[in-house]
């Protein structure tokens, strides 16, 4: 090692370990950017340490050395991908931190965590926290669906339904909306989408009100339309620009978003437009709204019918369209999944795959968001399913008497609640539940086609008969007890 970059890094290792603020960044930046690579394996051991202001000084550095060459970039994310897959006791605060910087360079990464729940939660909770406004919502969702799989947004959203359900709310509902989010994707999280939450909790405010976008509709000679649409961003000197390109057909041809613009209200964009023959044909608000959600519209309708082959809304639609309020314009009345069946489905899922305390709480918000519509008998009687397999007996009680009391004619319902009553040792409650059970399967049903319910029946039969002998031997009667009945007061 040459005696410069031996000096070099002792100037680095000084400036990591210094207290107090940080100096000023443009000298650090260009040591560390002359150091490149061999700068990686020191700030590796500081990324690994326990002080976290000396940590963040690592990540920068590191983050900035990244950027110096492919090579440099290279060894950086070797040394991160390492950290994050030690065996050794490294904190997995630590381990977080790597992924972090793994992400923002564009790269996926996996960790072994001492406590993956954990992390998850934080993850979750952290995440929520930065869903203030409907573009960070957007580009939440995007990053999603571009960095991570369907399994992993829809595992990271539940349980952010749990620590943080405003925000689960409102990221799930984006989610929704995406044409380009997979229908198993949108099936899995409609339950949260349509929650409790994103019906009663609009997203947080941000300190003021936004301020109004400018735009600029141009036409040229072809008939294709350019909408400019800027606004500045609070407390910055920034602003973000949207620019949709609509084809002579009336569809989207392309966007642009760019979200650190300077050029004030997009004069300089106007005027190279109109250098190439547009035209400016308006500066309403209204009128830029309603053409680009007519071509937004046009162009969902070509992806929902023709399927993959066809143009996409990308990235910078959906990133974009709260700046002239757009919403779920682009859907066009796209019927959603029914959340009854969706919940149900999901429901389902997690109860085969050995997770009843997941889908019982999925369940529980299902049934809180939709309490003014009345008793759904389905979900009430899954809500029990999950109960049982957990041997919560007792309390399937009640969510079994909503089932019975919406579908009193359906066998199925009463033959769970016998079930629970005989676990819970309730031999009259159980023989009484079996022959309402027997007297419900003598209509005809949709159970006939399933080839378990003669099985129930026979079983059923013999339960009663065998409860009547007891009884009888033991001399312990069947009959239900009577209700006491209030004396009037006087």
């Amino acid at each position: 090692m040459s005696d410069s970059v031996f000096v070099d890094l002792r100037r680095l290792a000084d400036w990591v370990s210094a207290a107090g603020p940080a100096p000023e960044r443009a000298p650090i930046d260009r040591l560390v950017k002359r150091l490149g690579r061999a700068a990686v394996p020191m700030l590796g051991r500081e990324l690994r340490g326990g002080d976290v202001r000396r940590r963040e000084v690592a990540r920068r550095a590191l983050a900035t050395i990244a950027t110096t060459s492919e090579d440099a970039r290279a060894r950086v994310i070797a040394e991160l991908r390492a950290l994050t897959l030690e065996r050794a006791a490294i904190a997995d605060d630590i381990k977080v931190c790597a992924l972090g910087l793994l992400t923002e360079l564009g790269e996926r990464g996996a960790a072994r965590f001492s406590d993956p729940s954990t992390i998850q939660r934080r993850s979750a909770t952290a995440l929520a926290g930065q869903l203030a406004t409907p573009m960070d919502v957007a580009i939440a969702a995007d990053l999603m669906l571009r960095q991570l799989s369907d399994a992993d947004i829809g595992d990271m959203i539940e349980v952010m339904a749990d620590v943080a359900p405003a925000g689960a709310a409102r990221l799930a509902a984006e989610l929704a909306i995406r044409l380009d989010a997979s229908t198993a994707l949108q099936d899995r999280i409609a339950p949260i989408a349509d929650g409790p939450i994103a019906a009663a909790s609009p997203p947080a405010a941000p300190p003021r009100a936004p301020r109004p976008s400018h735009v600029a509709v141009l036409v040229d000679a072809a008939a294709r339309l350019v909408v400019v649409a800027s606004r500045k961003v609070i407390g910055e000197r920034r602003w973000r620009r949207w620019a949709v390109l609509i084809g002579a057909t009336g569809r989207i041809d392309d966007c642009l978003h760019a979200d650190d613009a300077t050029e004030g209200e997009g004069a300089p964009l106007v005027a190279s437009l109109v250098a190439d023959g547009y035209r400016v044909a308006s500066h309403d608000v209204d009128q830029a709204r309603t053409i680009v959600a007519s071509a937004a519209r046009l162009t969902g309708a070509d992806r929902q019918s023709d399927g993959p082959s066809a143009p996409a809304l990308g990235s910078a639609y959906y990133l974009g369209r709260d700046l002239l309020d757009l919403g779920d314009a682009h859907l066009g009345g796209r019927a959603q999944a029914h959340p009854v069946a969706s919940t149900l489905g999901r429901a389902v899922e997690l109860l085969a795959g050995g997770e009843p305390a997941r889908a019982h709480a999925l369940l529980v918000r299902h049934d809180l968001a939709h309490a003014h519509a009345g008793a759904s008998a389905d979900v009430a009687a899954a809500i029990a399913a999950c109960l049982a397999v957990q041997g919560r007996h007792a309390e399937a009680l009640a969510p079994l008497a909503r089932a019975l009391e919406a579908e009193p004619e359906w066998p199925l319902h009463h033959w769970n609640h016998a079930a629970a009553l005989h676990a819970l040792g309730d031999a009259p409650g159980c023989y009484h539940a079996l022959r309402r059970f027997v007297a419900t399967c003598a209509t005809p049903s949709g159970l006939d086609a399933d080839p378990d319910h003669p099985g129930r029946v026979a079983l059923a039969d013999r339960l009663i008969a065998d409860l009547e002998r007891a009884s009888r031997l033991t001399g312990t009667p069947l009959r239900r007890p009577r209700r006491k009945r209030s004396r009037p007061l006087g």
